[in-house]
């Protein structure tokens, strides 16, 4: 069976929102275009604001609001507007359309988030932009990637059909075995015009609990994860070796 990219996800705003595309274009030593692009400071954060909005420096997520502190942030949408408007859903607060680098904006957004974010969490206090790196949990530049029969075989084990979005890859691979992508590190894949080379398993964390439809955990995944194939990791991150437009269904294959 051939290979193909079912799916490409970005997340404009690191754990708040995904965003579901026909293409992008990708460059080489880069991450997907907008992927984290912003994220939300918390009160305990080591990271500072400058006064152009942009992060002081690239630093690790406890730095920011995350899916494992707050599951609900799973659950919000995201899509780009005309001008670089922001628009996100959620299902218990509904749209809301901010520009992501206005100020005013920039305080709705944290006022609305802060309904859905516990109360025993560091607090949001300031969305900030990427200081020249994406806010991505990895120092470097990176696209994630998973294959869909990893997402169907985990769910039979699940019992339940789990959402590519609670994982938060940006490629999705339809035609490889279950876990097949795993056995790629170091090797070099054709995606459409794109050439990737995969250098590391993607190791979970607690916020693949929370069902994206929801916002509410409904599983333990990491023992699951550990039980059905004994370890935690699903997916790999790639360097883009070569840039060029990926669009869904264009065909993946390993050179």
């Amino acid at each position: 069976m051939t290979a193909t990219l079912a799916r490409i996800f970005r997340h404009p705003i690191k754990s708040v929102g995904a965003e579901d595309l026909d293409g992008t274009v990708l460059s080489a030593g880069r991450s997907l275009p907008l992927d984290r692009e912003w994220a939300v400071l918390n009160d305990r954060a080591k990271i500072t604001r400058r006064p152009d909005g942009r992060a002081s420096e690239w630093g690790r997520k406890a730095n920011f609001l995350t899916g494992r502190a707050g599951p609900s942030l799973m659950a919000v949408t995201a899509s780009m507007r005309a001008g670089g408007r922001l628009r996100l859903d959620h299902p218990d607060l509904g749209l809301l359309e901010v520009d992501p680098d206005g100020p005013a904006d920039q305080t709705r957004l944290v006022d609305w988030l802060r309904q859905i974010w516990p109360e025993d969490a560091p607090a949001p206090t300031a969305l900030v932009r990427a200081p020249g790196q994406p806010l991505t949990d990895e120092s470097v530049p990176y696209v994630s990637l998973i294959g869909t029969a990893s997402l169907a075989d985990l769910s039979a084990r699940a019992g339940i059909p789990l959402s590519p979005r609670r994982f938060r890859a940006n490629l999705w691979v339809e035609g490889w075995a279950p876990l097949a992508e795993l056995d790629l590190v170091g090797r070099v894949i054709r995606v459409g015009a794109a050439v990737l080379r995969p250098v590391a398993r993607i190791g979970r964390c607690r916020a693949t609990d929370a069902n994206p439809e929801t916002g509410r955990r409904d599983i333990d995944m990491l023992p699951l994860l550990a039980r059905s194939y004994g370890h935690t990791d699903l997916g790999v991150f790639c360097t883009v070796v070569e840039g060029g437009p990926v669009t869904r269904g264009d065909r993946v294959e390993v050179l």
